[in-house]
């Protein structure tokens, strides 16, 4: 064999063995990182299911505290005498390599989507509040018979905006009407009329409660809530109404009909489903844990005997 050939073999040997080598090298690089994402995904799912762990341990908290409140309190108000409301804090509680907070809300200070149904009729008065709302939010209160047809199972429309079948059939991307009571204040998006900026303006005032029946808490209601009662309550009257109930909630609904800013405006309000205490309350939880996050909305009930039941969750994005 020339020395020529010997030169070209040990050549292609050296060839072959760099790249056995590179391979090698490329090979424990791919699998070192596909460890380390795996690592991390393992390390993150661990984290996000111990967040979630959590989360749900607030609930129990949070049953405890209404509980005591309720045996403590004959009315529901954002005031220091009710120890679920914390003065609009929430209570925040570290944990190794992060912490969680929570804090709760009166479910039962907005208006109530399916109480605009009573025995499958509108009703007139709940009616009149959700088109004073609309009105005081500068919204077409015409939608508020689209919201009504959406729960209702008739298939009349209600009013000159009202939706039923055939306008929903009718859309681009076409849908049927739910014609039953809302599960959860999202539906409200799928109502005909109901726009993304419109619903960011009712969200702060309106809630869906499966009870249609549930009073609304004239001690948690927003000013432009209280202004619903009403049909003459001049703009402005529901902000210097919550300014004094701070310091003086209601102790009955009597309390606020003889209010004197109430009185001296000659103004007879509608009582109809009003109330001092609640029954449904909003837990927001937020848990960190390492990079993990969890953001939990529960929707407690409070029955009779501190008999208490989530009766929903939702993830918050």
């Amino acid at each position: 064999m020339s020395f020529q050939s010997k030169n070209k073999q040990s050549g292609v040997a050296l060839i072959t063995a760099v790249l056995i080598v590179s391979l090698a090298v490329v090979a424990s690089i791919s699998i070192a990182e596909n460890y380390e994402l795996n690592f991390r995904r393992t390390i993150t799912a661990f984290d996000s299911g111990q967040a979630w762990s959590y989360a749900k341990g607030a609930e129990q908290w949070a049953k405890a505290i209404l509980a005591r409140d309720q045996k403590d309190n004959t009315y529901d108000a954002y005031d220091t005498d009710n120890a679920w409301w914390n003065n609009g804090a929430p209570l925040v509680f570290p944990l190794p390599d992060g912490f969680i907070e929570g804090s709760l809300e009166d479910a039962q200070g907005k208006l109530n989507i399916n109480s605009l149904l009573e025995g499958n009729k509108p009703n007139p008065i709940i009616q009149l509040r959700f088109e004073r709302l609309f009105t005081t939010l500068e919204i077409n209160k015409g939608l508020v018979g689209a919201i009504i047809d959406w729960i209702d199972a008739n298939p009349n429309p209600t009013g000159s905006d009202g939706a039923e079948f055939d306008i929903y059939i009718g859309l681009e991307t076409p849908y049927l009407p739910a014609d039953q009571p809302m599960k959860d204040i999202s539906e409200l998006r799928l109502v005909h009329g109901i726009d993304q900026e419109i619903y960011n303006k009712l969200i702060p005032h309106v809630t869906v409660l499966s009870d249609a029946n549930s009073p609304l808490n004239i001690n948690t209601a927003s000013a432009e809530v209280l202004e619903t009662l009403a049909p003459n309550i001049r703009p402005g009257l529901g902000q210097e109404l919550v300014a004094e109930r701070e310091d003086k909630p209601y102790k009955q609904v009597g309390d606020l009909q003889r209010h004197p800013l109430i009185q001296e405006n000659g103004i007879t309000l509608d009582t109809d489903k009003l109330g001092i205490k609640s029954d449904h309350f909003l837990l927001n939880t937020k848990c960190v844990i390492g990079k993990s996050q969890v953001k939990m909305v529960s929707l407690i009930h409070r029955g009779a005997g501190n008999n208490l039941q989530i009766i929903k969750r939702s993830q918050k994005l």
